[in-house]
């Protein structure tokens, strides 16, 4: 892939965010900022891409950095995001994996909540704070070089993590089908903002995928196993790694010309 610059991914301490961590330094990023709040998620992974001892594109060793950062608290992700510009120098790739689901019992009439403020606090909140603080340094940047032919690539390029359900709903999911369904029309809207200026912002969204988000809960594994049986034409669950491969496909240079797109991968469950 072409990812020869420095990454930002959230909820990077586990699941998808951890995958797709790992698969920028793979891929030849020199250097991935970590943010999570849980610091000992965040260690994991910094030691799982060190141990592999990743090299960047240029050929030097992938720098890996992290933060404790709840993306709720704008003023916290505005001090990490500064940080990393500081550290780095610039930002090109941002993928915002923070996430978390709830299934609400009786439906919406019934939703505590608690449970929809946090959601949407996390899932669409956080996105739009990460968002907010990473294009403002975005606009400022020089184009990143393509490391394949040498052409200017875009200013930067962010990912959001949407999902299946920003298209489709299903039963008990009132505030996270709400929140994946305004993912996506942020990422439309703040697309058709910068698309002049070099800026690409994307999303991406997974169908059923295996990670502790879909497995810690016994009522959100139960409604996943049946669904990948029953609904899911490559009858199995995707792995966080098959969606940090089109995170980063969605970050590079051999995407420049995709922006305010939602891409699907989801072993064909919508296309039913």
């Amino acid at each position: 892939m072409d990812v020869p610059g420095f990454a930002v991914i959230t909820g990077s301490g586990s699941g998808i965010g951890r995958a797709c961590a790992q698969t920028f330094a793979r891929d030849g990023a020199t250097g991935v900022a970590l943010f999570d709040v849980n610091a000992d998620g965040l260690a994991k992974t910094k030691a799982l891409i060190e141990e592999k001892k990743y090299t960047s594109q240029r050929g030097e060793p992938c720098r890996v950095i992290t933060f404790v950062v709840d993306v709720t608290d704008e003023a916290r992700v505005n001090e990490a995001v500064n940080a990393v510009k500081q550290d780095f120098g610039r930002l090109d790739y941002v993928v915002n994996a923070a996430g978390v689901a709830f299934k609400h019992a009786g439906g919406a009439a019934f939703a505590d909540s608690k449970d929809w403020h946090r959601v949407l606090d996390i899932n669409l909140h956080g996105t739009f704070y990460i968002l907010k603080a990473a294009a403002k340094i975005m606009l400022q940047q020089d184009p990143i070089i393509s490391i394949i032919d040498g052409r200017p690539l875009q200013r930067g390029s962010i990912v959001n993590l949407a999902s299946v359900q920003g298209f489709i709903a299903t039963p008990l999911s009132t505030s996270y089908v709400t929140s994946k369904h305004a993912v996506i029309g942020l990422t439309k809207t703040a697309s058709e903002d910068y698309a002049k200026d070099g800026l690409r912002i994307n999303a991406i969204c997974p169908g059923y995928i295996a990670t502790p988000m879909t497995t810690d809960s016994a009522q959100i594994r139960a409604v996943m196993e049946e669904k990948v049986a029953t609904a899911v034409p490559m009858l199995r669950a995707g792995k966080p790694e098959e969606i940090a491969d089109g995170v980063v496909y969605l970050s590079g240079g051999r995407s420049s010309f995709v922006t305010g797109s939602s891409l699907v991968v989801d072993g064909g469950y919508i296309q039913r």
